[in-house]
């Protein structure tokens, strides 16, 4: 596909001009087309490697949503990508498939070529890595995730149980339960405090982003009523809203829609969001929920705020597990680094999308796109809420 103007159209025949006239389906390995940094066309191969069925998974998202690109894999003495013997510069990288773990790829730019006068440009991802075997079964990877998300749980209660008995007995301390303490020592005693929460908070947040990648067989799903799930999870964050001067709206409250799908997870999510919105953003900033369902059924919501942006290096740094960004960390915002890697394994283990469009000081909005088979019934759609 190329982009001209706010439509996608198809390249003949799916044909490189440049360098040749060349089919990218006919290129032994996968392919990206790239014009002003989104995705315009993919082939087979690129497909798979991205774990899409449809080009339209992957068209229209921003390049650094699949691939996070890292070191050369061979330097010269400044350190710029050197070229292999047969003259190619590659790049260690990670792709993000729609659904499941980053997977390691080399990449490498092809040939630039103009589209209506814009630049488009082309690039080769091959697995870095490979035994020469076939990939494991649906049966085995349900059985690894399980195994991953058992290994999580376990370590998990292994850590918490010290980890209390540590701020316990610092919370104890810092009281002066058994005496005063000289200052130095109450200082010292707060920072194990707070050491040990954070570390509890990371154990927590390991915790659940094992459970949420352990993917859709580990859901409690029923119906769930998303205005329920966003009225408590403004009523949870309120105060922390509250003291930023923030006002957090949902625009049609009364026509969210019934969906299908795991209550405790979805309300996670949207504290995850909604609390990065009020954390990232300033004093007296609104934050923004927008809801709706597309023709094919699709049941979209966004949250905006108006906070400090990212860019985006930033934004796949922030998917990333642990990823803290420069523009967070200037905030002074405490943060794990694993809310929104939890959010987007939340949404993808419910067969959805997660995106961020977002831009330095101009605030982010992140859109979770869940499927069709999700929605149970809404207002205008016909269905259960239809007779509330």
């Amino acid at each position: 596909m190329v982009q001209v103007g706010n439509i996608a159209q198809p390249l003949d025949d799916r044909t490189i001009v440049a360098g040749g006239g060349v089919s990218i389906e006919a290129l032994p390995a996968a392919v990206i087309v790239l014009s002003n940094d989104r995705i315009v066309d993919v082939n087979t191969f690129g497909l798979r490697l991205a774990g899409a069925i449809d080009r339209s998974e992957l068209i229209g998202r921003t390049f650094a949503e699949v691939v996070v690109v890292g070191d050369p894999v061979s330097a010269d003495l400044e350190n710029a990508a050197a070229s292999d013997g047969a003259g190619t510069r590659w790049r260690h990288a990670l792709i993000r498939p729609i659904a499941g773990n980053a997977a390691p790829v080399l990449v490498s730019q092809g040939p630039d070529w103009m589209v209506d006068g814009q630049t488009t440009r082309l690039l080769l991802l091959v697995p870095s890595m490979s035994d020469g075997n076939e990939a494991l079964d649906a049966d085995a990877r349900h059985e690894a995730r399980g195994r991953i998300a058992d290994v999580f749980a376990n370590l998990a209660h292994e850590m918490r149980t010290p980890l209390n008995a540590v701020i316990g007995f610092g919370e104890i301390l810092v009281g002066e339960h058994f005496g005063p303490l000289a200052a130095r020592y109450k200082d010292y005693s707060r920072d194990i405090v707070g050491a040990g929460y954070h570390l509890l908070a990371l154990v927590n947040g390991a915790l659940d982003l094992g459970r949420a990648s352990a993917g859709p067989d580990t859901l409690d799903e029923r119906p769930v009523e998303l205005r329920a799930v966003l009225t408590s999870t403004i009523a949870m964050l309120q105060r922390s809203a509250t003291l930023k001067s923030i006002t957090v709206e949902v625009a049609d409250l009364a026509g969210l829609p019934l969906i299908y799908a795991d209550e405790t997870r979805m309300r996670q999510l949207f504290v995850n969001l909604v609390s990065n919105a009020i954390k990232y953003s300033p004093v007296g900033r609104g934050v923004t929920i927008k809801h709706w369902i597309e023709d094919d059924g699709q049941v979209c919501i966004d949250v905006v705020d108006g906070g400090v942006g990212m860019s985006i290096d930033e934004v796949a740094i922030a998917l990333l597990p642990f990823g803290r960004t420069e523009s967070a960390m200037r905030t002074g915002e405490a943060g794990t680094g694993l809310g929104l890697p939890i959010c987007k394994a939340i949404v993808e283990a419910h067969g959805g999308r997660l995106t961020i469009d977002s831009a330095p000081r101009r605030g982010t909005t992140i859109s979770v796109v869940l499927p069709a088979n999700r929605l149970v019934a809404a207002p205008g759609h016909g269905g259960l809420l239809n007779l509330l």
